[in-house]
């Protein structure tokens, strides 16, 4: 019991956050306002692919956690792993229609401390401590509505698609889903049982493609990799009324491009990338500049080397942030004047760059900045 009071007393101690696959950062603040957290038990793991596991979650006492998400958000979890305390985001993979408790899906990568140590570590009855559900890859439902959804997932890129296809399916009985899933190989196929059930369910509104970089004979999906061009194949002459991508940098990029060349227009493609933002990725400014807060009258120095969350944190204006990676968009904020520059990759649309958001995690100002709705 004194083992269990102290992780209680633990997971209200504020972690330093760290990076995979880098040193960490020091453009992070001390000063931040407190965020909920939320002990959850393993009710169960589940082996997708001999990489990718899911991880069914409960309350403490075994029932529904105590806390909302929508298709397509994702929980940031903090684990403690080799005596640090990492903050990672992991999609949720189970629609919040479907009834049973929520679960996040990971794939391990040799050099993912975090996804390691979930995998080799994390069995069911262990306790992980989660901030609340974030993330803005998501669809608001009409029951009335009589649309098309496109979904293209590029492996585990799958996991926000997935909830969102059975999301829509289960909402909107006079919409359909098309899901085109690329994989390495058949064995890697993630959520393979269940995309075929949920296939029979809906048989009428419901198709998935499967695309596989390496097929056998007598593999009857496309073959290679899932592509801008292979994409277009696959539609043909459909034109649906949404389109989200999720999956590899490269990947993503040539479908979107292939999309927007058959003439889909931006506001119809939602895309979500799961790299994080690495400090080493721009020219940090070596220069002190202004952040002004216009919705608190506030201006506060932002240090060299200092991001805007990090500046406005330490000034004790209550910005939100939850994976301060620039993977989840807790931190976005909308930028009316000045200049900034920004650690990529990170999860920002190209739209909402150019209607002026910034992720305040990754963000430095380059010149004196104003944020108006802070």
């Amino acid at each position: 019991m004194a083992g269990i009071a102290a992780f209680v007393r633990g997971w209200f101690d504020e972690p330093g956050p760290t990076f995979e696959l880098r040193a960490p950062s020091a453009r992070w603040g001390q000063s931040r306002p407190r965020q909920a957290r939320h002990a959850l038990r393993v009710a169960e793991v589940v082996e997708e692919t001999p990489s990718t596991r899911t991880f069914v979650l409960a309350s403490p006492d075994g029932g529904a956690p105590a806390f909302s998400y929508q298709a397509g958000q994702h929980l940031t979890l903090l684990v403690d792993a080799g005596g640090t305390t990492h903050r990672r985001c992991y999609s949720f993979s189970t629609s919040p229609l479907a009834g049973g408790l929520p679960a996040i899906t990971v794939k391990r990568t040799a050099d993912g401390i975090v996804s390691r140590h979930l995998h080799e570590h994390v069995r069911t009855g262990d306790t992980l401590v989660s901030l609340d559900p974030t993330g803005e890859f998501t669809l608001a439902t009409d029951a009335t509505a009589r649309r098309h959804v496109v979904l293209v997932a590029g492996g585990v890129g799958i996991t926000p698609l997935i909830s969102l296809a059975e999301t829509v399916l289960r909402a909107e009985p006079g919409s359909r889903v098309t899901l085109l899933s690329g994989n390495r190989s058949e064995d890697e196929i993630v959520f393979r049982r269940r995309l075929d059930a949920l296939a029979r369910q809906f048989a009428t509104r419901f198709t998935v493609v499967h695309s596989l970089d390496t097929a056998a004979e007598g593999w009857t999906g496309l073959r290679g990799p899932l592509d801008g061009a292979r994409v277009l194949q696959a539609l043909g002459e459909v034109v649906a009324d949404a389109y989200f991508v999720c999956g590899p940098e490269p990947m993503m990029h040539s479908v979107c491009a292939a999309l927007e060349a058959a003439g889909v227009a931006r506001d119809r493609l939602r895309t979500e990338r799961f790299a994080y933002a690495s400090g080493g990725s721009v020219r940090v400014p070596d220069h002190a500049a202004e952040v002004t807060f216009a919705a608190s009258g506030r201006t506060v120095t932002a240090r060299a080397g200092q991001t805007l969350l990090q500046a406005g944190l330490e000034a004790g204006i209550p910005l939100p942030s939850s994976c301060t990676m620039g993977g989840c968009g807790a931190c976005k904020v909308k930028k009316a004047s000045g200049s900034v520059v920004m650690s990529e990759p990170n999860c920002l649309s190209e739209t909402e760059r150019a209607a002026g958001y910034v992720l305040a995690c990754c963000a430095y100002a380059d010149s004196d900045v104003v944020i108006d709705n802070h």
